[in-house]
């Protein structure tokens, strides 16, 4: 079973590639173990969160972490979350730390996984709004009505999308993979600024032929960053996920499989 902690930590982060470098963070501090059959537990809250406001936030909270000042040298989200896992792991006993991850306000979100080898992934948070008609050319006027109902109408509706794109490093890759501006450059030239206050239908040439259901808006949006991502990163790191919250309660999540 898997129990979670979770504490918050500003701090300023000076090679971030944000403007002023202060990152607010909840950290999210996951443990996998079985259930004590005494205790009902996995482990102690009261114990989880003493060890982490010792190691993380009482060392870190408020500072400036340049290597300056008896802090650590921490530039970035990823390095910041690399130092949270080392502080942390070995130090809850027979529960096994399996994640941390640092949810920043609004992004970006970095999560370090266990494993036979540690992974990272890296997510950054973007929004757009978009107007579509959901129409399927294979079926009839009468069967897409059926189908899609209201979302049919030939004068489209619209959405304020969440787009969260997620970068994998490889086992052992300690670096931030990719600085913030540029991930945000690539995002915002390939998908974002291009479908932003679009008609996806019409006003979009990708979209041609294509039924923008939220799946088919997810997986055009892998097709136009999964290269140029890899590019920039240099091979430190690979598209991961795609994220696409097309209300507060319906969201798809698209790994590059491919579409039959």
């Amino acid at each position: 079973m898997r129990v979670t902690r979770t504490e918050r930590v500003a701090v300023v982060l000076p090679g971030s590639g944000e403007e002023d470098g202060v990152h607010l963070f909840d950290v999210l501090v996951s443990l996998l173990g079985d259930v004590d059959p005494v205790t009902g537990m996995v482990s102690n809250l009261a114990d989880m969160k003493r060890i982490i406001r010792r190691e993380i936030v009482g060392q870190l909270h408020g500072r400036v972490l340049d290597g300056e000042r008896e802090t650590p040298r921490l530039p970035t989200p990823g390095a910041l979350a690399r130092h949270v896992w080392d502080r942390l792991d070995g130090a809850f006993g027979t529960a096994k730390l399996c994640r941390v991850r640092l949810a920043g306000h609004p992004s970006p979100v970095i999560d370090v996984g266990g494993g036979e080898e540690t992974t990272m992934d890296v997510t950054r948070i973007y929004e757009f709004s978009a107007s579509h008609r959901l129409h399927a050319a294979g079926l009839s006027d009468g069967e897409n009505l059926r189908v899609f109902g209201k979302c049919n109408n030939p004068a489209g509706h619209g959405h304020n999308y969440v787009l969260e794109v997620t970068l994998r490093t490889g086992p052992g890759e300690r670096g931030e993979p990719l600085p913030a501006d540029t991930f945000d450059r690539i995002v915002e030239e390939r998908v974002v600024d291009r479908w932003d206050h679009r008609h996806l239908n019409v006003d979009v040439p990708e979209f041609a032929g294509v039924n923008p259901t939220a799946e088919e808006i997810a997986r055009l949006a892998w097709n136009r960053l999964e290269a140029p991502l890899a590019e920039a990163a240099g091979g430190r790191a690979r598209l991961h996920r795609i994220t696409l919250r097309e209300t507060a309660r319906n969201l798809v999540e698209y790994y590059g499989e491919e579409v039959a």
